[in-house]
């Protein structure tokens, strides 16, 4: 749930008393497993870390070309807007200044992470500077998700990430 509020709302824009609500549950049992809501946004990030790191493992091994991998990965970007949702770490990269430095600490590991993976794909696809395509697709990934979503229109993403697949 928290996830999904950070999703559509951003990280600052719900309480533990909304999350409470949301889950059913008192707030205070919300305050005996993260005593403050930094530490709810580090155990966020460090869960979304992890199950995109197995992902990107998944996707390793069961699709066969890196324009496969690189289009599930587009894909799953498309139904945060058809969830009307956002990348939960974008999110909270928009609200930096308001996290901790454990929270920004994992959310740089979080970027470099995907960026890795990425230059792993277009270096497969014999891209002469995949380190910086890694880097214009994480971005253009990024606002193509901002503008998707005030538009609700999740073709946009598929759209300005197509570019990288079939070049």
């Amino acid at each position: 749930m928290a996830e999904r509020l950070t999703q559509t709302k951003g990280f600052n824009g719900f309480s533990y008393l909304d999350l409470a609500d949301e889950i059913g549950i008192k707030n205070s049992s919300i305050h005996y497993h993260f005593k403050a809501k930094a530490d709810l946004a580090l155990a966020l990030v460090e869960r979304l870390h992890e199950g995109h790191s197995a992902v990107f493992e998944d996707l390793n091994k069961n699709l066969d070309t890196p324009q496969q991998r690189l289009q599930a990965v587009v894909d799953y970007f498309q139904t945060y807007i058809q969830d009307e949702k956002f990348c939960m770490c974008g999110m909270m990269a928009a609200e930096l200044q308001s996290v901790s430095p454990a929270v920004r600490s994992r959310l740089i590991a979080y970027f470099k992470d995907l960026q890795i993976w990425l230059t792993e794909q277009f270096a497969a696809m014999g891209e002469p500077d995949a380190q910086n395509k890694a880097l214009r697709f994480v971005s253009t990934a990024e606002g193509s998700l901002l503008l998707a979503r005030l538009e609700n229109d999740p073709k946009i993403v598929g759209q300005a990430l197509k570019t990288f697949i079939h070049s």
